[in-house]
């Protein structure tokens, strides 16, 4: 079971890692003033046509009031002098009114002509008055434009005015800088605030995170300097919070690894020693067992079956701990495997109740046929029917049947069935259902074994009727 951290030390923020010249928080930046100025764009075509349009109309205004000037005098006429005077203080070069009921008045400097462009304010919509004022910026020199329409003054009277563009592009121009200015601080500002929050709420704690990270890939088994608690309850106080639960796991785990690892080193420098210390105890159990004492012979079996079991334990924890070798694949006869795995067990009893009958049913038939390591597949079947007899079962039965491209193999028994607690875990190493005198090691040896071939072992059921295990081989078709 994985074991918890307390944290009782102070926190100790780790050093966070200089960020590039480009890292997130200056791209950040530049899509905020690129986003803001983008929109300032979008809200300055229609402000410069609407400055043109309003432009226009205080001409029209103008030269509506230099018009009404003629109904001052008795011929509806003025002098050159007046005339230019007024036009000069309209801002037009000529201006034509047209009042229903009444003759037209006229101040012209200039006389309007054909060619020149003409535009009336009361049929243009939105997007052709953005057009007609870029169109306007983007003119160079002396250009004249006739434009018409009404008076707020006249409500019932068209105006039509001539008007030399340069004066109104210079005001365009004027106002497009003014906005352009303003834009530019408007998209600073907003950008400054926004990097400011999204640093502290965004970028900082990525840095520390990432900082942590790094520490933790190049030293994973340090514990180093422990973090604070969380306090965020957002995405990012989630993923905090789940990384230091995953490192304080990992860090525990590595360590259990390190100490299994040391601890195989161990047996496989003691293994040697002790398989010899047990042969010898062994031979000596063959000599009690020929003894002229019949108390003495009766005792040679039990000692022979200890001295097996602790045989048997050394061999199964250096096999558990041992990098596992590569299969050595041949075709097996499956069959001629499960009947010499039966014939081995069988000789070997129940140190319980030596007299009690073991059954071993192969149901396999001829022609089974697979693609494995014998050597292995011996172990994993001798590991199973073990761990099944000795756990109570008289009976073992081995079946097989195709299933697509591999040979799913059934071992079932008629034992008492594993308790529910122990099934959850079954294959994890030292797991023995308190079953005496047992490894632990057994199912998860077959489990590793059985891997090997690119297969998995399961349990598929267990009740008080047997228990039932079931793995899968590659096939070799005949």
């Amino acid at each position: 079971m994985t074991a918890d951290v307390t944290l009782t030390a102070r926190s100790v923020r780790p050093a966070r890692r200089r960020t590039a010249t480009f890292g997130l928080s200056w791209r950040i930046l530049g899509l905020v003033i690129v986003a803001v100025m983008t929109a300032e764009v979008a809200i300055f075509l229609p402000s410069i046509a609407r400055f043109r349009l309003v432009y226009l109309e205080q001409l029209i205004e103008s030269g509506t009031l230099a018009a009404l000037a003629l109904d001052a005098t008795p011929d509806n006429m003025v002098t050159e002098e007046v005339k230019r005077a007024l036009l000069a203080h309209a801002r037009v070069e000529a201006v034509v009114l047209v009042e229903p009921n009444k003759p037209k008045r006229a101040l012209m400097n200039i006389e309007p002509r054909p060619e020149m462009q003409g535009f009336n304010l009361k049929d243009r919509g939105a997007l052709g008055l953005i057009w007609d004022a870029l169109e306007a910026m983007a003119r160079d020199g002396t250009h004249y434009i006739r434009v018409g329409g009404e008076s707020m003054r006249l409500p019932g009277a068209m105006v039509w005015i001539v008007v030399d563009e340069p004066p109104m592009r210079t005001a365009m121009y004027g106002y497009a800088s003014r906005i352009l200015v303003l834009s530019i601080i408007i998209a600073l500002f907003t950008a400054a605030l926004l990097y400011l929050a999204l640093r502290w709420l965004v970028i900082r704690p990525l840095q520390d995170l990432s900082a942590a990270m790094t520490a933790f890939r190049r030293a994973p088994e340090e514990a180093g300097a422990q973090r604070g608690p969380v306090r965020r309850h957002d995405e990012i106080g989630v993923v905090d919070r789940e990384f230091q639960i995953l490192q304080r796991e990992l860090r525990t785990s590595l360590r259990q690894k390190s100490r299994l690892a040391e601890v195989g080193a161990a047996t496989n420098k003691i293994n040697h020693d002790l398989r010899n210390m047990l042969a010898t105890a062994r031979l000596l159990s063959d000599r009690l067992a020929r003894s002229e004492d019949e108390r003495t012979r009766a005792l040679a079996p039990t000692i022979l079956s200890t001295i097996d079991r602790a045989a048997r334990l050394a061999s199964d924890a250096i096999e558990y701990v041992r990098d596992k070798p590569s299969p050595r694949l041949a075709e097996v006869d499956l069959a001629d495997l499960v009947d010499e795995v039966g014939v081995a067990l069988q000789e070997q009893g129940d140190d319980r109740n030596p007299n009690a009958l073991r059954s071993w049913n192969n149901e396999i038939g001829n022609g089974g046929v697979v693609h494995c390591d014998r050597d292995v597949l011996y172990r994993v079947f001798v590991n199973l029917g073990r761990n099944a007899f000795e756990a109570g079962a008289t009976s073992v039965t081995v079946r097989a049947r195709r299933n697509g491209g591999f040979l799913l193999l059934e071992i079932a028994d008629n034992g008492p069935g594993i308790p529910a607690a122990v099934a959850k875990q079954l294959f994890r190493a030292f797991t023995t259902g308190g079953r005496p005198g047992g490894t632990g090691l057994g199912l998860a040896i077959a489990r590793d074994l059985v891997r090997l071939h690119g297969g998995d072992i399961a349990l598929v059921e267990s009740n008080a009727q047997g228990t039932l295990f079931c793995f899968t081989l590659p096939v070799t078709e005949g």
